[in-house]
Formats: structure tokens, sequence, C-alpha cells
């Protein structure tokens, strides 16, 4: 008998509580989930600051603390590379392709559940497919009724500014106590970023 699959996809630029309330939500009308942490082959870059590693021990610390030593039970963690840049819309078909095959793969199913928290476009566009389409649920949240509107992008800019107070109510317990590392690893990204890439044609 197959399971019902969550999915959920994020960069995690840094974590913060949105992201545990994304997956709070799959947990509980799903029988599994997988945690997709994007664009790991992306580092230095200003949408991109924070190398996987770091990502993932976060997101592995976070987990345990939220829902106990007996996790992976309940949750797939796995690392996704990009296909291309994010505003590569022309890549979008393949894009889906490629993010449905790997998900296919990773449950051993071909229908799930995908969670966003994002402009549905985004999402709807990746799955133009139809064969691919027809196979996924998706379920797209709006940020600022979940979440207060709290995002990756406010959180950096809190940590340049050294906005505290903002980072407090926003982020997990492992992402505050690295508050110097991730503020030092940001400081030196946003003074030389490096460039984001396209594959050629």
């Amino acid at each position: 008998m197959s399971k019902k699959i969550g999915v959920f996809l994020s960069r995690m630029q840094p974590l913060h509580l949105g992201h545990i309330g994304m997956i709070n939500k799959a947990l509980s009308e799903n029988d599994k989930v997988i945690i997709l942490i994007g664009s790991t082959n992306k580092e230095n870059t200003i949408r991109n600051p924070l190398g996987l590693n770091l990502r993932r021990e976060i997101l592995k610390e976070t987990l345990e603390q939220e829902y106990g030593e007996n996790h992976e039970e309940i949750l797939i963690l796995k690392e996704l590379p990009d296909w291309s840049t994010e505003t590569d819309v022309e890549s979008n078909l393949e894009w889906g392709r490629y993010l449905y095959y790997n998900i296919v793969s990773l449950s051993g199913q071909k229908n799930f559940t995908m969670y966003f928290s994002d402009e549905p476009a985004i999402i709807e566009n990746w799955f133009q497919d139809e064969k691919i389409r027809k196979r996924i649920t998706l379920k797209i949240f709006e940020r600022k009724n979940m979440f207060e509107d709290v995002s990756s992008t406010k959180i950096r800019n809190a940590f340049l500014n050294n906005d505290r107070a903002y980072i407090e109510k926003s982020v997990p317990e492992a992402v505050l106590k690295r508050f110097d590392e991730i503020k030092n690893i940001l400081e030196k990204v946003y003074e030389e970023p490096v460039d984001d890439y396209k594959m050629e044609e």
C-alpha cells in the first residue's frame, strides 16, 4: 500500500520558523515528508550565501530538537543542486522534470503533495508537463498569512543590520546560536559575491 508523501523544497538561506511551519503542515497531512535542501551547488552568491554543510548542519540539529531522535522515520532529508540560475525561466520545464524525477526516485512513488510558500506562478511553471502535473497535488500558502511574512531575505538583512530582535523571533535556536558565524559569512559575501551561473545552450 502506498504512503502519503509530502515534499518541501527550500534553499534555507537561512532556515527560519516559516520553514518549520511548512514542515509541520506537511507532516500533519502525510505519512512521510521529503525535505529537499535546494541550491546545494551554490554558495557565496547574494541569494545563496550559506554553504551546504552549514545549512545541512542547522537543519539536522533543528529537526532533532523539533521531532526527536527518531525523526528519520517520518522525515527524509535530501539535497538537490540547481539546474541553472533561479531566474532562468527558459529552463522551467526542464527543471520541473528534473525535480519530479528526483522526488520519485527518493519516494518510490509517482504521486505526492508539494508544499510551497512563494508565488504560485513559480511552481506552476515548473510543472507544465501535463503527465507530471496530474500526479502532483500542490499546496500553496501565502507567507504573510502563515508566518507574519518572515523570509530568509529579511533575515539576512537583519544579520547585516545587527537586528537581533527580528532574528530572535524568526529563526530556530540552531541559527540564533550561530549569529556571529552567519553574520561574518554574509558580510564577506556581500562585499565580494560570486556570480551565479546559467547553463550554456
